[in-house]
């Protein structure tokens, strides 16, 4: 029974990501909901890199390469500034937790 990294190939890594997506992206679920009102607490306003390493802090935490942390930079940028208060605050955390579980350094972890 392989345990390592050798056991991972295309198909079983896609499940993997699929399956920890889906859990992180369900706001029903305690600990999505716990890992959402931590990222709540503080100054209302956020930079996108203070959002995206909180949100690598509460998944893990988890390092990631600096290439891997730009693009969720990126991302999080896109979707305009990032407000603790807002409505959608709760979605942004779980998209962000999704692409986070998707990097080879979550994966490989």
């Amino acid at each position: 029974w392989h345990t390592g990294k050798e056991w991972i190939e295309g198909g079983t890594l896609v499940e993997r990501i699929n399956f920890v997506a889906e859990k992180v992206g369900n706001l029903d679920l305690p600990g999505v909901q716990l890992i959402v009102e931590r990222m709540k607490a503080g100054p209302d306003n956020m930079s996108p890199e203070e959002f995206v390493d909180g949100c690598l802090d509460l998944i893990g935490p988890v390092q990631v390469s600096e290439s891997s942390r730009n693009s969720l930079i990126e991302y999080a940028k896109r979707s305009g500034d990032i407000q603790r208060s807002s409505a959608n605050f709760p979605q942004r955390v779980t998209e962000m937790l999704q692409l986070i579980v998707a990097t080879a350094e979550y994966q490989y972890a």
